[in-house]
């Protein structure tokens, strides 16, 4: 067992699990882009089209043809729209009208802004030059080949388009890492009717679900352990059977009524730390067993939320073969200070108008509502004991408003 008195560094702790999850591998499969959202491509997607696919109006307006600097055209042919064949080619002098998306002809230099011109009798008058050309041009984009999207992206909806419009409609994505979630405490109740002194809601384990649901986790159990050593042993041992990644809540300090870490001994994991130097989240359990992964997150909701993004989801993205982290620089928009600076402190905080970040009213670990007004964490060092309005802070968005 770690040492009781040892907080490890945020920096060891995460170069730890990085060692250890980079043992564990999922497999990969083959899904229809459009219901790949939140999986993390296998293999650069490469692009089967070029974009535009054609020259193509970039506004409503009339197409003219190459070395005409007349003010007057007639106008031939019907009206292009979207989805049309490409009008005939024109002749010195002509000109077509073209709506947006529309194939432009062959020869087309440039569209005139339908807001530019005045049509009578099917002649064109140009009321005023326009620098822009208002054409797209074939494969300015994109071109066939290209690589969209490299292997060990998450896909969202931007990331769905773009493969979808440069023609990729089935993509190799990395399997669901599998989640198994253990809500431990005699304290916690499902139903606010059994609600009494010394009991609350079990808030953790609907939120864990939600966050592996959002992160595209396969979570196969949701479970309850009271505060017994047979219970959470197994709890413990059927999560390990079923999941790639076990996070258990609460029961993970060294009180008479904490048995995650005994259950963890009984079950022979390896205890690679116990504590981290982060606030909030500092009793952070994390174990391991041959392509198992084991996170006892702290029972205080707030540490809970922050830990889970630190480790359990760097965790999966690590296993799906995803290696990035958001971190931004932005300027704080008050002074802020605290009393100790032995931990890296996370701080909940708002973006602003105004472009900068700002600290909301937080009460502990335990205030759980808090994280409603809060678009992330900034970041204070260990030995950081303030920072003055301006400065530029560490930024780790989280929130659902920025996610």
């Amino acid at each position: 067992m770690p040492d009781h008195g040892r907080m490890v560094p945020h920096d060891e702790a995460l170069a730890v699990v990085r060692r250890m999850v980079g043992e564990m591998t999922v497999g990969t499969e083959i899904l229809p882009v459009a219901q790949a959202g939140g999986r993390i491509t296998a293999e650069d997607q490469l692009a089967r089209l070029d974009l535009p696919p054609f020259n193509k109006a970039a506004m409503d307006g009339y197409a003219i043809p190459a070395g005409e600097e007349l003010a007057r055209f007639d106008v031939v042919g019907p009206t292009a729209q979207a989805g049309c064949d490409p009008p005939a080619p024109l002749g010195s002098g002509q000109a077509v009208k073209v709506m947006t998306g529309a194939p432009v002809p062959e020869g087309a230099v440039k569209v005139i802004r339908v807001e530019d011109t005045r049509e009578e009798d099917r002649v064109v008058t140009v009321l005023k030059a326009d620098r822009d050309n208002n054409i797209c041009r074939h494969g300015e984009d994109v071109r066939t080949g290209d690589v969209i999207l490299p292997a060990g992206v998450r896909l969202g909806p931007i990331e769905i388009a773009n493969l979808i419009a440069c023609g990729i409609t089935a993509v190799s994505v990395a399997e669901r890492v599998r989640l198994a979630i253990v809500s431990t405490g005699d304290e916690l109740v499902d139903s606010p009717e059994r609600i009494a002194p010394g009991k609350i809601m079990n808030a953790n384990g609907p939120m864990l679900a939600a966050l592996g649901a959002k992160f595209a986790f396969d979570v196969v159990s949701v479970a309850t352990a009271p505060d017994n050593l047979d219970d959470t042993v197994a709890c413990l041992r059927d999560a390990l059977a079923a999941a790639d990644i076990v996070v258990l809540s609460g029961g993970v300090c060294v009180g008479d009524y904490d048995f995650v870490g005994d259950a963890m001994n009984v079950l022979s994991l390896h205890v690679h730390f116990i504590r981290v130097a982060v606030k909030p989240g500092r009793p952070l359990t994390f174990a391991s067993a041959p392509g198992k992964a084991v996170f006892g997150l702290p029972g205080n909701p707030v540490s809970a939320y922050l830990m889970f993004h630190l480790f359990v989801l760097r965790s999966a993205e690590l296993i799906s073969g995803m290696d990035r982290t958001r971190e931004i620089g932005i300027p704080l928009g008050r002074d802020h200070s605290r009393r100790k600076t032995e931990r890296l402190e996370y701080v909940p905080c708002r973006l602003t108008e105004a472009g900068t970040v700002e600290p909301v009213t937080y009460h502990g670990s335990g205030h759980l509502l808090a994280m409603m007004q809060a678009d992330g964490f900034f970041i204070m060092p260990r030995g950081v004991n303030a920072y003055n309005a301006g400065q530029i802070v560490t930024f780790m968005p989280v929130g659902s408003s920025v996610q």
